[in-house]
């Protein structure tokens, strides 16, 4: 995949929509930028969490904070459905 972007004034660059389509990338996803030769790499870091347990016992996710678990689960159903659509348009 090729796609062409432009820097503005700030220094910012906005990845196509392909591009983060094709990444999963949302808003709010932190990318490492590394100078490799003469070429920018551009990696996804994770996100930084841990488990806690909280006073009850359960464990629970904590340092999160950008992210939405319903947005992930209604963007993870939605690339399911598009996996079973029928090629035949059924």
């Amino acid at each position: 995949m090729t796609a062409s972007a432009t820097l503005d004034k700030s220094g910012r660059l906005v990845l196509p929509k392909l591009v983060r389509d094709r990444l999963h990338l949302r808003a709010g996803a932190r990318l490492r930028v590394e100078v490799v030769g003469d070429k920018l790499e551009l990696t996804e870091e994770p996100f930084a969490f841990e488990i806690e347990q909280r006073d009850d016992g359960l464990p629970v996710v904590v340092g999160w904070e950008t992210f939405d678990a319903l947005e992930a689960v209604a963007g993870a159903r939605n690339e399911r459905l598009k996996q079973l659509d029928s090629p035949f348009g059924e």
